[in-house]
């Protein structure tokens, strides 16, 4: 083999090892968020966090059980914020019959200056009611305090 073919063959690997690296990078910075099914309590506590991340607190109260419903109002919701934006990462779910616990890590501060803050804030705790998932603990946003209890 000819010093010229060695040549060629070694800038080979690394320019298409980057174009690899560099199109996956791209799928991972563009691709849309798996919507789950609504009908499962994983998907439930993702359309409740979506509807916060939205501000349509009004959406997020329809997603929690009856019992918080009477309890706790939009407003109640909305003024524990969040106050700014972030992303949640779904952990693991624990499926007990009737009851779920769905397990989420957030990530805080994702358009701010400051430097994004991850936290797992513990489990939300669903139940079955009439055919549907409905939050019955809710591990963030805080808004408990403000509900009528």
């Amino acid at each position: 083999m000819s010093q010229a073919t060695t040549k060629q063959r070694k800038w080979v690997f690394p320019v298409v090892a980057g174009t690899v690296l560099l199109a996956l990078t791209l799928i991972a910075l563009f691709r849309e968020p798996v919507v789950l099914d609504s009908d499962t309590a994983e998907g439930t506590v993702q359309a409740f966090l979506q509807a916060i991340a939205g501000e349509d607190f009004e959406a997020a109260r329809g997603y929690l059980s009856t019992g918080l419903r009477e309890e706790c109002t939009a407003t109640d919701i909305a003024s524990a914020g969040p106050h700014e934006s972030f992303t949640a990462t779904l952990g693991r779910v624990e499926d007990l019959g009737d009851e779920a616990l769905v397990f989420v890590s957030l990530r805080l501060g994702i358009d701010s200056s400051l430097d994004p803050y991850t936290f797992d804030p513990g489990p939300y705790r669903l139940s079955q009611e009439s055919g549907r998932w409905g939050i019955t603990e809710v591990a963030w946003p805080y808004f408990f305090f403000e509900c009528d209890r």
